[in-house]
């Protein structure tokens, strides 16, 4: 499997997560998170801002995540530090 498309939305959800962790960022999460239901053929978009690991200061960049459902049922993910 490669890095762009997974079989459920949480394993492309947590790569994310790892990614972002590697690229020396801690992800700020809402108080309330729920992974929406993504059905055949749309996507859903999250933005999370982020903080800088090695200081604990405020990002300037954000992550941002789109997750398409193919009509396989596979997930392809979209994501990127801006």
């Amino acid at each position: 499997m490669s890095d762009t498309y997974f079989f459920t939305q949480s394993a492309a959800l947590m790569y994310t997560e790892e990614e972002t962790l590697k690229a020396g960022y801690d992800i700020i999460y809402p108080n309330h998170l729920w992974a929406e239901h993504v059905n055949y053929g749309t996507s859903v978009k999250y933005d999370f801002p982020l903080v800088l690991r090695r200081t604990g200061n405020a990002a300037k960049k954000w992550l941002h995540i789109q997750l398409y459902r193919m009509g396989n049922g596979k997930y392809e993910l979209s994501f990127y530090l801006a």
